[in-house]
């Protein structure tokens, strides 16, 4: 069974103590990052004037460094809490990259996570009093891959594995990609990547402007409002599902039906039956409408469950079907006596999952004659 936590790709820096409520998700007020305090995740967007995360950030980038610290404990805490005798098992961790950066940051992506890490953050207790805490956490083994890979991980392995060719498209946040899967794995020549769904959030946020003033909300602020639809102005409602609709039809025709069209071709839609959407940007009914608009009369179309999530998924399954240990003979076998979590660290541009799949270390079977 996969466990999977979500919290909003967002942090800002701030001077503020706070008493209140620590984040749901990650469990604490504040982060310290670097001699600095950080707000993170739903915190950041509740109490934060200007929450905010770079588009597909590199390791070396503070944006990555905090997200990924802030998912390294909750990961920590969740394991902790299902702990019996409190000691945290081995950790092996998959996370990945879009396929435009993968290379450029596979490399030092690897470096940073080798290293054992001792996380500062404030929590508040029941009477308000914040306190400072550590968390040492390490990472046992790691590995990198691409997104995409994740996702057709979390497909062809997960609750409800899909067998045989598909076309499998990722929305993402920062970038779009697609691919045919096959039993093989997924085919290069047919691999694209383009514009994520902030490409529609602008869009809408430049068609609101003309007649609403945003109070100078950060992009990712503007996401929430896109998810939504709409807006509270002067106490009063306003609904802006006719620019959402708008921006979706723009970002569909302009971006992702011309990227299909040049790298899926009609051999590779003879080759499948069926078309799988992923990536939260998957949550937007109106856009998978378009899909099926174009793609219904040749092939299913179909949503991953909570697609949100598929790649944190897939990253926790690659990590239990790739983790092996050495023997004294210098045969790789699974590791059967270490009782073992399988995570998966997805670094979202809107939203970062973690996902757990716990193993009990089996025991030992002694023969009687």
């Amino acid at each position: 069974m996969i466990k999977t936590y979500s919290f909003p790709s967002v942090y800002e820096s701030t001077l503020r103590d706070f008493t209140t409520s620590n984040d749901p998700i990650l469990g604490f007020s504040k982060l310290k990052f670097d001699g600095a305090d950080y707000l993170v995740g739903l915190k950041a967007l509740n109490e934060g004037i200007s929450p905010h995360k770079s588009i597909n950030p590199a390791p070396e980038d503070i944006d990555y460094k905090i997200i990924t610290q802030a998912a390294l404990v909750v990961a920590n805490n969740a394991l902790q809490s299902e702990s019996k005798n409190g000691r945290i098992p081995k950790m092996v961790l998959t996370t990945g990259f879009p396929y435009a950066t993968y290379q450029f940051n596979k490399e030092e992506a690897e470096e940073y996570f080798k290293e054992e890490k001792v996380v500062a953050y404030y929590k508040v207790n029941d009477e308000g009093e914040q306190n400072s805490e550590q968390r040492i956490v390490s990472v046992q083994e790691i590995n990198i891959i691409p997104e995409l890979s994740g996702c057709d991980n979390a497909i062809r392995h997960g609750e409800n594995p899909v067998n045989g060719n598909f076309l499998v498209v990722s929305l993402g946040y920062g970038t779009c990609e697609g691919a045919l899967s096959t039993p093989e794995g997924l085919s290069v020549r047919t691999l694209f990547s383009t514009h994520g769904i902030s490409y529609p959030v602008n869009l809408f946020a430049q068609e609101l402007s003309k007649h609403t003033y945003l109070s100078m909300r950060t992009e990712h602020q503007i996401d929430h409002l896109f998810t939504k639809g709409f807006l509270f102005v002067n106490r009063k409602r306003r609904d802006f599902y006719k620019e959402k609709q708008l921006a979706l039809e723009m970002y569909y025709n302009n971006v992702i039906s011309p990227a299909i069209r040049r790298y899926i071709s009609d051999q590779d839609f003879e080759s499948c039956e069926q078309l799988i959407l992923v990536g939260g940007g998957a949550n937007h009914k109106d856009l998978v409408e378009l899909f099926r608009k174009e793609f219904g009369e040749i092939m299913t179309v179909t949503v991953f469950d909570s697609p949100e999530k598929c790649a944190a998924t897939g990253y926790a399954i690659y990590s239990k079907l790739n983790h092996t240990v050495a023997t004294r003979e210098g045969v790789f076998s699974t590791d059967e006596k270490e009782k073992t979590a399988y995570l998966g660290i997805d670094i979202g541009n809107a939203n970062t999952s973690v996902s757990i799949c716990m193993e009990e270390s089996k025991p030992a079977q002694n023969g009687s004659n």
